[in-house]
């Protein structure tokens, strides 16, 4: 379990590289209100267990419209080096994605001139009930065909309301100029698809997202098993990248309530085993990454927790 005293966290990602778990997350102080002023921190473990906490790599300014407010991102190897893209000024009219590069992931500097916005895309402005500003945020990045692709919680203006979450795809080759591409294929499931994390698994895609009560279709909800945390992380999975993604049954990864309610999960590949990562956000206990939960990976693509 990974926490910092007197500190909310937030979502996560992270990178493995030599049996090395690099867990980046953001967090705040506790006096402030989460999602206006967050930093990006950067943690390190061998076990997802014990973490050792290298502080902030970057932080909100206010006074800067590029970063008055960091948020999630994710971390991909491409061109030679590692590359982080994640949300500069969440609760902007106009939200971005700025870059970062790093040769070892542990000092990081910014790309100038790296960025990736709604201008141009064929991606929707229409708010939603957690956020009222444009859907354009968790970007995480892949690489294939020698092009760095991105993902990311967006929405589709012409679908119905409580449908429109989409999961948004584009690629470029210089963080520069961005292709957009349709949204992946997915069956209608609410308003924000958060933190979409792809995988590779025996030749299936396997896609996370994440959702609360309120982002769900009544449809979808009603698909839940009742009785169990309905803020939770759902697996679908594809034979092609473009989709169509099939949600098998309830599409739970976690068929239990685990201590804090695990959210924004992502899964972890250590030493060829898979594990879930998330977020537990409590203003009683405090907040915390979650012990990892062992996964089961199915034939079919789908992720079950084991325990």
């Amino acid at each position: 379990m990974f926490e910092r005293e007197g500190h909310h966290l937030g979502d996560i990602w992270t990178c493995v590289e030599d049996g090395r778990v690099h867990l980046f997350f953001l967090n705040c102080p506790a006096s402030i209100e989460r999602h206006t002023r967050w930093s990006i921190g950067h943690a390190t473990s061998e076990n997802l267990v014990d973490w050792t906490d290298h502080g902030d790599l970057f932080h909100s300014d206010a006074a800067d419209p590029r970063r008055s407010c960091l948020s999630t991102g994710s971390v991909a190897r491409f061109g030679g080096r590692y590359v982080m893209g994640f949300l500069g000024n969440h609760n902007s009219e106009n939200p971005r994605v700025i870059y970062a590069a790093s040769e070892d992931l542990m000092a990081w500097r910014e790309i100038p001139g790296a960025e990736c916005d709604l201008r141009g895309s064929r991606y929707g402005r229409r708010g939603s009930q957690s956020f009222k500003n444009p859907r354009w945020r968790d970007p995480f990045l892949f690489v294939e065909d020698g092009w760095l692709h991105q993902l990311m919680t967006a929405s589709d203006d012409a679908l119905p309301q409580d449908t429109d979450g989409v999961v948004g795809h584009m690629r470029t080759r210089d963080l520069e100029t961005w292709e957009f591409l349709p949204p992946l294929r997915l069956p209608p499931l609410g308003t924000d698809l958060e933190c979409p994390k792809l995988y590779r698994i025996g030749g299936r895609r396997v896609l996370l997202v994440s959702m609360f009560s309120l982002l769900q279709s009544p449809e979808f909800a009603a698909r839940q098993p009742s009785g169990l945390n309905a803020n939770t992380t759902f697996c679908l999975s594809a034979a092609e990248l473009a989709g169509p993604y099939v949600l098998e049954g309830d599409g739970r990864v976690l068929h239990r309530d685990f201590p804090g309610g695990p959210y924004a999960c992502e899964a972890v590949c250590l030493n060829d085993r898979w594990y879930l990562l998330g977020t537990c956000w409590s203003d009683r206990l405090g907040d915390r990454i979650c012990d990892p939960v062992p996964l089961a990976v199915g034939l079919s693509g789908t992720m079950r927790s084991v325990r």
